[in-house]
Formats: structure tokens, C-alpha cells, sequence
């Protein structure tokens, strides 16, 4: 997965893109923000990596959320005991990762309505998330695994995953299209999402402790001697992220076409050739458009 980490779960491919802000980094649907004045600024700074005929190898932990990834070529030290794994195998891997998430995040900040909505946070004392990298999978079959000789090599046995496992609902077979049909997922399984901090503060109070760390960038408040101070925090871990997963929110939820149907569509409808998200969704704070997703 690179530098990305692991989400508990997939997301749409055009409901989150490298450079946004997110109340929620797991229910991107809820509300954010995406600079359009911005989006040059932030794509010179990516870096694409493309893989075709991927494969991983994917733990789940027991409340039925990916845990960690493992790669094709994995330690057999690290899976011996998990009871719970996943094969993943996709037609392709996309990575976008930036080179200089400060220097992105410093372009999106920049942006006046940016700086509006944030100081809207700020004033809450709510924090949210900026995204710094995307990994998206294009047509990805989950199957179960299990060491093939109890541990005396790396082979995986492979096999269906049965009907009542403990596995994120979407990835289980696609009961709609046949027995025995496999359901293909598209969507976002990786990211490298940042907490972020604001505050609007006179410019001579001093940073608090629990300040060290982070990055800071400041803008002044129209016509108020105030400022606007925007921290950006180290990258979440996947555990992290595991445990913001509401569990009881995601078995009410359990909608493959949410997530497959909008698979890859914003990107292929793209002008660019390096897949860059262009869906109105991004836009500004629009809320998804899938009325599904909306009732979360």
C-alpha cells in the first residue's frame, strides 16, 4: 500500500481526492472542502504510480474491518497466526501521493474560501483531515486465504468467502449475479489523511504545548486583528482510522453499488491522462449525490 494506509473500508473513487478537507475521513459524503484555485497547484505536486494485475494480501480483525496489507510477497513470520485473511488481486493499482503535503496543504489554505470555511470550524473548536495520498483498486476480487501446508511455506489456499464471515459486507460474493459469481469492487482502500488543527487567536498569544509537532500556517482575518492559525498533524495510522470505523453505521449501510458503481467513472470521464479527479462532488462543499449515502 505504499505510503497510503489502509482504510477499514473502501470508499467511492470520486468522493475524496488528494488535497481535500474532510470532517470525516471515512464518510467523505458528510461534508468537506475541495479548492478549485487550488487543484493546479496540488496536482504538480503529486506523484502517480500506476500497477496493473495487482495483488495483495489483506488481514481483517474481528469486528470485520481490513486490519493491515500485507503485499504479494509477504513475511511469513507476520501471517503465521492471523486467522483472517484476504487475497486481493486487481486489474490495476492507482497511487496518488504528494511529494510535499505541506506545500499542498499551504496552496489549499490559501484559498480564501478555504479560509472561510475553515475559520467556520475553527470557531467550533472542531478539527477535520486533509488528504495527502490516495491508493484506488480498479476491479478487485477478494478471496479467502489460509496457509496451504500449515505454515511450512508461503503458499496461500484460496477459496470463497463464506456466506456469515467477518469481512467488510461488500467484498463477499455478488449473490445478485449468480452462485459462485465474484463481486469486482472499485474504489479507494488506501490513504494517507492528516488531523488538522485551527484556531483564530490574536498573533502575539503564544502556542500552546500540545501545538509542538505539528505544522502551523497563518492568516490574517479581514478586517480584524485576528488571525487564523491551520495545524497540520503527522499522518494517521491504519489503526487509527480502524477504530474511527462506526460499526454499527457500516452493517446498516452494506450497499455494494454505492461503492462499485461509482468505482473509477469520475476518473475515466477525466481529460487528464494521469486520472485526475474531476467529479462535481469534489466541488466546493457539495454534499454526495447518492441518496444512499446521504442518510449516514
Amino acid at each position: 500500500m505504499g505510503r497510503n494506509a489502509l482504510l477499514p473500508k473502501p470508499l467511492p473513487s470520486d468522493e475524496v481526492a488528494v488535497g481535500q478537507f474532510l470532517i470525516h475521513p471515512l464518510h467523505p459524503e458528510r461534508d468537506g472542502f475541495y479548492s478549485d484555485k487550488a487543484a493546479a497547484d496540488v496536482d504538480e505536486l503529486n506523484d502517480y504510480f500506476i500497477q496493473l494485475r495487482y495483488k495483495d494480501l489483506f488481514s481483517v480483525d474481528q469486528e470485520g474491518r481490513f486490519a493491515q496489507s500485507y503485499g504479494a510477497k509477504f513475511d511469513l513470520g507476520k501471517i503465521y497466526r492471523q486467522p483472517n485473511l484476504l487475497t486481493v488481486t486487481a486489474e490495476q493499482m492507482i497511487q496518488r501521493v504528494s511529494r510535499s503535503p505541506r506545500e499542498a496543504f499551504e496552496a489549499v489554505c490559501a484559498d480564501p474560501e478555504a479560509q472561510e470555511w475553515i475559520a467556520g470550524l475553527a470557531r467550533k473548536d472542531q478539527e477535520f483531515f486533509f488528504v495527502a495520498g490516495i491508493t484506488e483498486f480498479k476491479n478487485a476480487v477478494f478471496k479467502r486465504a489460509a496457509l496451504q501446508d500449515g505454515g511450512v511455506s508461503n503458499r496461500l489456499r484460496e477459496g470463497p468467502i463464506e456466506k456469515n464471515a467477518k469481512v467488510p459486507r461488500f467484498v463477499r460474493r455478488d449473490s445478485r449475479l449468480g452462485l459462485g459469481t465474484d463481486a469486482h469492487l472499485s474504489g479507494v482502500f488506501g490513504m494517507e489523511v492528516r488531523r488538522v488543527h485551527a484556531r483564530i487567536t490574536r498573533p502575539e498569544e503564544p502556542h500552546a504545548v500540545s501545538d509542538l509537532g505539528q505544522y502551523w500556517i497563518y492568516h490574517d482575518i479581514p478586517g480584524e486583528r485576528l488571525q487564523l492559525m491551520i495545524g497540520l498533524d503527522e499522518p494517521l495510522r491504519p489503526d487509527e482510522l480502524r477504530l474511527m470505523l462506526d460499526l454499527s453505521e457500516e452493517d446498516v449501510k452494506g450497499n455494494l453499488d454505492a461503492i462499485s458503481n461509482l468505482s473509477m467513472h469520475a476518473l475515466s470521464a477525466a481529460a487528464s491522462p494521469m486520472l485526475r479527479a474531476s467529479s462535481p462532488a469534489l466541488r466546493g462543499r457539495s454534499p454526495s449525490p447518492h441518496p444512499a449515502m446521504l442518510r449516514l
